[in-house]
């Protein structure tokens, strides 16, 4: 099963004093990781024909004009401009690219449990688990709203901590609707 039984689940009150001492994602386009799936624009000043926009395949490459297929896969934004304009530079004379996200589709977040429609979603800009809960649709009939737990690997092991989804919506206690990170799973019982 997903979940730990036992009342010895930490709040994730203390993941949120974690977050805010030591804040570790960032979506900004001077951090951004791209992934497979993620939807970019290249644009390539003056050469309308080398500008397009293009989609991360799951091997982690991308394909344009002239330079056919690139590893984009793992890098920011900065190093791929960097690598397209080296490659470029063998067909114009000084190139100016630039690179924009125009959807993020390799970092999701996964909804299980009695959720109106649980799921696989994308993770959007400092989205929190209320803001998840409600892409989803809300919580279904019957769903345990004060134990609802999220999934996080931190550093390597899956942790789990117990979420008062009641506290966090009545607003007595705001500290628990966390930002969400890649990959955590928010599970309703």
């Amino acid at each position: 099963m997903l979940v730990a039984c036992g009342g010895n689940v930490p709040s994730v009150k203390t993941l949120a004093k974690q977050q805010h001492a030591y804040p570790t994602t960032s979506t900004d386009n001077g951090s951004y990781i791209i992934g497979p799936g993620d939807i970019l624009s290249v644009n390539v000043w003056r050469e309308p024909e080398l500008s397009k926009e293009v989609s991360v395949r799951l091997d982690g490459k991308m394909s344009l004009p002239l330079v056919n297929d690139i590893e984009a896969a793992g890098l920011t934004f900065a190093e791929l401009r960097n690598q397209l304009a080296k490659k470029y530079r063998d067909y114009v004379d000084v190139p100016e690219v630039s690179v924009t996200l125009v959807e993020s589709r390799s970092k999701r977040i996964y909804l299980l449990g009695k959720i109106n429609s649980p799921g696989e979603y994308p993770l959007q800009k400092n989205m929190t688990i209320v803001h998840a809960i409600s892409l989803a649709g809300g919580l279904a009939e019957w769903a345990d709203s004060s134990d609802i737990k999220l999934i996080r690997k931190i550093k390597g092991t899956q942790k789990t901590f117990r979420v008062d989804y009641d506290a966090i919506v009545s607003g007595k206690d705001l500290s628990q609707n966390v930002q969400l990170q890649p990959d955590d799973t928010i599970f309703v019982p």
